[in-house]
């Protein structure tokens, strides 16, 4: 080695390939690297905290078959993964699905105009997925041509898809990015995942062909699509993680060609795990939002990512909007997704509901756009943003009363519906040490979800967090509300993506406890108040071999003393009738306690609801 390519060397001056004249480049040190991106996060995700709504599109070959196989409906929710669901070899799908993949004209400027009109800031589009066809016109020699399907660039000629998709995006005033499948179904070199009919390849996989060729397309997309906002990047595992990826040199890849970019955190395993930028729950909201970092929902409009001619479960603009204001309340985004069909149709229930949803956004937008996390951990009517002396109160159950109860104290120097002429009156609640009071007309001004504006005069002061029985009479006891003392006693997540569940788990030693601080509205006028006779629910599971526990519920209107019984497993769950209690007006609390515990633990909680009778 001569002493130029050496002094280079040691400088870091040549950073890529990673052979150079003799020199061998190592690649960034993954921990380095993240740190990096650490250091400008802020300033890199200010447009994101600020956009908190986003259009997510799964389109690609998948969408010609709608979820359907020479005629077979497969009903699995993922229509997207037909490949997979029916056994397709790769050539074959190509031969079928290529035919069926035509565009028309314009079709992303409709995307764009949809996404505009409902409100949506940024959007992503699927560049590849898992079944490795690109929506980009990549100059790989692989996606120009290979011998399993021809090649996996599927854009009509004389179009790029990924192009049209940005520039309508942008042209709109939209931020666009792409999401990338680090899996690939055809790829030889691929890692071999579950597909049935995948092409054995008759060599050994040699991954580092496989993770050259995922940089180079990821390059392209960096250097052939203008300023992007992400790269959003789907899946790893265990196994299939990080280095496996060669996730330091795409991270640094990224950071010298968009400094400006934003990377979600895919290229770990764990949805919620805090390398890259934002956290990805897939189809459910955490109970509390992911304290201490960002993060994105991506859910549907149905129950598939990818467009499906059987999937009618459509989410109507209530359902979305509630979602939305839910999201944002606990401080993440939402990434909503449409699954056009091969000619880039956007059915028309998912046009009237997103539709629908841009009309809400036109009346209460502000209580979106720039907002922050509730300052209260849960109201029993709605939810609530906030901005620097301002806070929004998202209102899903109109109260009856006509007083909506807020737990805060502090100066409110107006008070008004979005939507509605005119000011509303403030005044003080009659419990809890005088809660702020609004006063609101008979009927909402949208029954999806209707905002009050509070002009505030200094801090919000919320007050200690209580559980406040439903408009309905309804007092849901969840483990997140709860106040665990004893040892190994914790909150359990259990399930991935849409199946995500909590419960109070690992109960080892019968002295722990879960206690819950409730508040039981007296009322204005006799008669009107949340007092009276509750009946008293707990949703439990228990392994056959540990059932038997003797358990109680202490409540202020008595204790319940109960027999935890089998379920067929910890988490197999039945709901069980306590009994029946008589709750006081005024602050209470609720303690759970176990008396024995004959097994390897007590018993398994997801909740305990208390219903007026």
């Amino acid at each position: 080695m001569n002493r130029i390519i050496r002094a280079a060397c040691a400088l870091g001056l040549v950073i890529s390939p990673f052979i150079v004249s003799g020199c061998v480049i190592d690649p960034p040190d993954q921990f380095a690297e993240l740190a990096k991106w650490a250091a400008t996060r802020d300033q890199r995700m200010a447009w994101w905290r600020e956009a908190r709504f986003g259009m997510f599109i799964h389109w690609g070959l998948y969408s010609g078959a709608g979820g359907v196989w020479d005629g077979k409906v497969y009903p699995q929710h993922y229509a997207e993964w037909i490949q997979h669901w029916a056994g397709v070899p790769c050539a074959e799908y190509a031969r079928q699905m290529k035919p069926l993949f035509k565009p028309d004209p314009g079709i992303t400027d409709t995307w764009a105009d949809l996404a505009k009109e409902t409100g949506m800031r940024y959007a992503v589009m699927c560049a590849k997925h898992h079944e490795g066809f690109t929506n980009f016109n990549s100059r790989e020699p692989y996606s120009l041509n290979n011998d399993i399907t021809g090649g996996t660039n599927i854009s009509p000629p004389g179009r790029d898809m990924a192009r049209e998709f940005a520039d309508s995006m942008r042209s709109r005033g939209l931020r666009a990015g792409f999401y990338y499948s680090l899996l690939d179904w055809q790829h030889p070199d691929a890692y071999e995942m579950a597909l049935p009919a995948y092409p054995k390849p008759t060599h050994p996989r040699n991954h580092a062909e496989y993770t050259r060729y995922v940089r180079a397309h990821v390059d392209e997309l960096l250097t052939n699509y203008g300023p992007l906002c992400t790269i959003w990047f789907d899946y790893s595992d265990r196994e299939r993680q990080g280095e496996k990826w060669g996730a330091a040199q795409l991270l640094a890849d990224m950071r010298e060609k968009q400094p400006n970019i934003v990377v979600n955190n895919r290229l770990f395993e764990g949805l919620e795990n805090k390398n890259g930028d934002y956290g990805t729950p897939e189809k459910y909201v955490p109970p509390t939002g992911l304290p201490g970092m960002d993060w994105e929902v991506n859910h549907t409009l149905n129950e598939s990512y990818g467009f499906s001619s059987h999937d009618k479960h459509w989410k109507d603009t209530t359902t979305v909007v509630r979602l939305l204001c839910d999201i944002v309340s606990k401080g993440g985004n939402l990434l909503l997704n449409i699954g056009p069909d091969s000619r880039g149709h956007v059915p028309d229930e998912a046009q009237k509901t997103l539709r629908g949803v841009g009309a809400w956004m036109k009346v209460n937008s502000e209580a979106i756009y720039g907002t922050t996390a509730s300052p209260f951990p849960r109201l029993s009517w709605g939810r609530a943003t906030q901005k620097p002396g301002t806070l929004y109160l998202m209102i899903f159950d109109w109260p009856k009363s006509g007083r909506l109860s807020v737990p805060m104290r502090g100066t409110v120097k107006s008070a008004r519906l979005l939507g509605r002429e005119g000011t509303l009156k403030i005044g003080r609640g009659s419990f809890q040490g005088g809660q702020t009071a609004i006063d609101l007309p008979e009927a909402p001004v949208d029954a999806a979800c209707s905002v009050v504006k509070l002009e505030m005069a200094g801090a919000i002061e919320p007050m200690a967090f209580m559980v406040y029985p439903s408009e309905d009479g309804v007092l849901t006891l969840t483990p997140h509300d709860a106040t665990l003392d004893g040892p190994s006693l914790r909150v359990e997540m259990v399930g991935a993506v849409e199946d995500v569940k909590y419960n109070l788990g690992y109960w080892l030693d019968p002295v722990a406890t879960a206690t819950w601080p409730i508040c039981i509205d007296q009322g204005a006028a006799p008669g009107d108040g949340q007092a009276g006779e509750y009946l008293v629910e707990a949703e439990l599971g228990c392994a056959d071999a540990s059932a038997g526990a003797k358990m109680k519920l202490e409540t202020p209107g008595g204790t319940l003393e109960f027999t935890v019984p089998a379920t067929g497993g910890w988490q197999q769950y039945r709901t069980i009738e306590l009994g029946r209690v008589k709750l006081p007006p005024g602050e209470h609390t609720v303690v759970l306690r176990a008396l024995t515990k004959p097994g390897e633990a007590v018993v398994n909680v997801r909740s305990i609801v208390l219903r007026k009778k």
